[in-house]
């Protein structure tokens, strides 16, 4: 198409317009109308226009949301009652021309192809069993690791179909110059959702979260210890003591110098959420179509509850990006009669369970998607549901087979934790447990909407898991997803709303302790469905916004994205760089604080120590010293060991908790000629003793 044709027939052409031609040319728009746009992103005429009673349920339900937020302590009933009234409005108001599904799926089904070699099975089998024995000493060694290895390419291969097996065979098409010419719009609304994902995941590693913390120091040592040639399967000492996170932070920091750094463990975990939004889009897209997957790509790329888990770097930053890959490699295999995706979401599925506990909760979430695809498919067996049962189990099994080896020689270390949450192995239960898990899910029921119980470390607390708009839009999408299963009985599209409640029982099975749930980090995988449902209502609410305009351009719809994006993208930017970043600041340990006085101590020109003296609960020597950019410096010193200081003739610095008042006497008395003073902070709360010696 040559541009000049959409230029005006006058003769002298100014500069603006001949750019607006060149741009109308681009993006093939005319004057008349944004025909091209509105059929990329199905903008649907109406003639009746918008019902009066979806606006009246978009109204009632923000209100409503508003109400939740003002009331986190106890049941908000007016704003429950408020946004009943307002789903109930859009369910009326919404019209079927907005929920017309892109591609409908048939009942019909040839079955999931698989091609069973015997032999490969019986590889399989014995290869886990010699990779089970080796495993015995709780360490990934070459051996082990090659066993392990070999047992999972056994096992794929004992059920890959081969290439005429009826698979769909469908390969990429590269050619970019081509999907430019017909598919430009998306492609720019894609590229614009990566960068704002990337700068939401790389702005301010090294600062945020401004402090370190004592889980976070563990994490940090276990990285390093990899890197120092420790090959551990099971980091028992750590709260997540699943490997899969440390090899994985080990492996970004490889390129990022010889000292670790805490930044570069952040920036392990903000590589795997930007591997996790490309999934959750394929997932969108699957489940949907391509725009409610780009649109939960753009959710999950400023979400403050995918970002905190990432920062707070405890053992959650994989959890997100490989739920999101077995869910889309699940759903995909099962929609598409594929079975190699069906074999890659089980091995995706067992290296899930070897970064967090909260994957113990896949095989659940697996089970009610098949059952979902059964009753979708009226022609499957019950012996065909068994058989991918069994398959499923068996590779997960065996990418697995490492941390299942390292739990039967440490069981009580990794069932602990679990067991102190749903059982009474450290407190006894405060009532009837069913009572109590009944409560409890109920109130996990609105972490999306309502409020959190998560620590200041990886949540912001009593707040929902989304910002405001997001969780409008959740709403929305809950009545749109019903409105459209009801039309279109696509069995794919009740899994969002079937997924929620099963991904928020790691928090509601915490019997033991239910002030803490409902809790963001336990409840993660409860992401994906959220602001899978959100961008299903985003898109749904876009469409019929759009279809009243009477004349489409550019400019209407554009604006329309960024009212509806606009206020997401800054709401979870403050939430991030402001509130979580201040609240993590006042309740954690000055640790850099401290490490800036050493270091100025250092710098002074002369050489001399420096000591913490512990004192309990007080800031974790390790994490100064990470701070000061020294990790294998150990500043700590017991109060009891003070006198044994006297045989170092170097000038020394100790730092002490102003409460420490039996190590400020003992200094006094070993170093009568020591200065004593009070480093004022910001916070007087976190103010310190310093005591110089010799200078």
């Amino acid at each position: 198409m040559d541009f000049n044709e959409s230029l005006p027939e006058d003769d002298d052409l100014t500069v603006l317009e001949y750019v607006r031609g060149w741009i109308d040319a681009q993006f093939k728009i005319k004057d008349k109308s944004a025909e091209a746009l509105s059929e990329q992103v199905q903008i649907l005429e109406s003639s009746a226009g918008v019902k009066p009673a979806f606006w009246i349920g978009i109204s009632l339900t923000l209100i409503g949301q508003i109400l939740l937020g003002l009331d986190r302590q106890s049941l908000p009933i007016v704003g429950l009652m408020v946004i009943l009234s307002g789903l109930i409005c859009l369910w009326l108001g919404i019209p079927n021309e907005a929920l017309k599904a892109e591609k409908l799926t048939g009942d019909e089904f040839e079955g999931i192809k698989f091609q069973l070699k015997p032999i490969w099975l019986l590889a399989t089998l014995a290869m886990g069993a010699v990779c089970f024995l080796l495993f015995g000493e709780n360490r990934f060694g070459w051996l082990q690791t090659l066993s392990w290895l070999t047992a999972i390419v056994c096992a794929l291969y004992a059920f890959w179909p081969t290439r005429d097996s009826g698979q769909s065979g469908s390969k990429l098409n590269w050619r970019f110059r081509q999907h430019w010419k017909n598919d430009r719009v998306f492609i720019i609304l894609a590229l614009i959702v990566a960068v704002i994902g990337m700068i939401f995941r790389f702005k301010d590693l090294a600062g945020l979260p401004p402090e370190i913390i004592s889980a976070q120091v563990e994490t940090y040592f276990s990285v390093s210890e990899i890197r120092q040639g420790a090959n551990h399967v099971l980091f028992s000492r750590n709260a997540v003591p699943e490997p899969l996170n440390y090899y994985w932070a080990n492996m970004v920091a490889l390129f990022s110098g010889r000292t670790l750094k805490m930044e570069a463990i952040r920036l392990a975990n903000a590589l795997a959420g930007l591997i996790g939004m490309g999934f959750i889009y394929a997932l969108g897209k699957t489940i949907a179509n391509r725009w409610v997957g780009l649109a939960a790509a753009g959710l999950a790329g400023v979400s403050f509850w995918l970002v905190l888990q990432e920062r707070a770097v405890i053992g959650g930053g994989l959890v997100f990006p490989l739920m999101a890959g077995a869910l889309f490699s699940l759903v995909k295999g099962l929609d598409e009669q594929d079975g190699r995706y069906f074999l890659l979401s089980a091995l995706v599925a067992g290296l899930g369970l070897m970064s967090n506990k909260i994957f113990l909760i896949f095989p659940l979430a697996a089970v009610v998607v098949i059952l979902s695809w059964n009753s979708g498919k009226k022609s499957v067996k019950p012996g065909q549901v068994l058989a991918l049962f069994g398959i499923g189990l068996l590779l997960t099994l065996i990418a697995a087979l490492p941390l299942l080896r390292a739990i039967s020689l440490e069981p009580g270390s990794y069932f602990a934790p679990i067991l102190a949450r749903v059982g009474e192995y450290e407190v006894a239960y405060t009532g009837n447990p069913v009572l109590i898990f009944l409560s409890n899910f109920i109130k996990a029921l609105g972490l999306a909407n309502w409020t959190n119980q998560g620590s200041w470390v990886d949540s912001i607390a009593n707040r929902g898991a989304v910002d405001g708009l997001t969780a409008v839009f959740f709403l929305v999408g809950i009545v749109s997803l019903i409105r459209q299963y009801k039309a279109s009985r696509d069995w794919k599209l009740p899994l969002m709303l079937l997924l929620y409640p099963v991904l928020l029982l790691p928090s509601a099975l915490s019997l033991a302790f239910p002030a803490e749930n409902p809790s963001m980090t336990r409840a993660v995988g409860a992401a994906i469905p959220v602001l899978l449902t959100s961008a299903h209502g985003i898109v749904v609410i876009f469409r019929i916004i759009t279809s009243a305009f009477k004349r489409k351009s550019l400019a209407a719809v554009m604006i329309t994205g960024v009212l509806m994006f606009g206020p997401i993208v800054i709401s979870n930017y403050n939430l991030i760089s402001k509130e979580y970043a201040s609240q993590f600041k006042n309740s954690a340990w000055n640790a850099s604080e401290i490490g800036e006085v050493i270091n100025r101590f250092y710098s002074s020109g002369k050489e001399g120590l420096s000591y913490l003296i512990s004192y309990p609960y007080w800031v974790d020597s390790r994490a100064v010293a990470i701070s000061m950019g020294r990790p294998q410096q150990n500043l700590s010193l017991p109060a009891a060991e003070i006198a044994n200081t006297q045989s170092v003739t170097l000038p020394k610095l100790f730092i002490l908790n102003p409460m420490d008042m039996n190590s400020i006497a003992e200094l006094q008395a070993v170093y009568p000629l020591g200065v004593i003073s009070t480093y004022q902070t910001t916070n007087p709360d976190k103010n310190f003793i310093l005591f110089i010696v010799g200078q």
